[in-house]
């Protein structure tokens, strides 16, 4: 079992991490999905000309930022159930969360370009629903 923490160092950023207690045994499970953005990937090019070598970092920032406006501030983040981030459809309720400093439905979908999103709603129908049956439900949240 886990907790999803806060992680950020800016208040107007929104970033999470997941912890798992030594025990195990809390209510909730949390996982990780990455999507590598390499230094030559064209979504930085925006991002190159205005910041260089520190486009990743500039990246970065932004995401955290829109995250953070779509949460309202003050450190909630915004949550998309994976069966309605999948379908594109923004959440207007979400199940109950570890995360203590509140969580708000709304469409993660639109805080990261298109290529990113489509990677991860592939890894989620393709890779991990396929591994894991079930994995892709209504009451997981993303």
């Amino acid at each position: 079992g886990g907790q999803i923490v806060p992680a950020s160092t800016d208040p107007n950023e929104v970033c999470v991490n997941g912890m798992s207690f030594s025990n195990r045994d809390s209510l909730w499970a949390n996982s990780a999905l990455v999507v590598t953005v390499g230094p030559d990937d064209p979504i930085l090019d925006e991002y190159k000309r205005d910041h260089g070598i520190l486009a990743g970092i500039a990246f970065q920032r932004d995401m955290e930022r829109r995250a953070s406006v779509m949460g309202g501030g003050n450190l909630v983040v915004p949550v998309q159930r994976l069966t309605d981030f999948v379908q594109g459809k923004t959440s207007h309720d979400a199940p109950s969360s570890s995360y203590k400093l509140g969580v708000k439905p709304s469409s993660c979908h639109d805080i990261y370009p298109a290529e990113l999103t489509e990677s991860l709603r592939n890894a989620l129908e393709n890779e991990f629903d396929k591994q894991m049956k079930g994995f892709l439900c209504s009451d997981g949240l993303l």
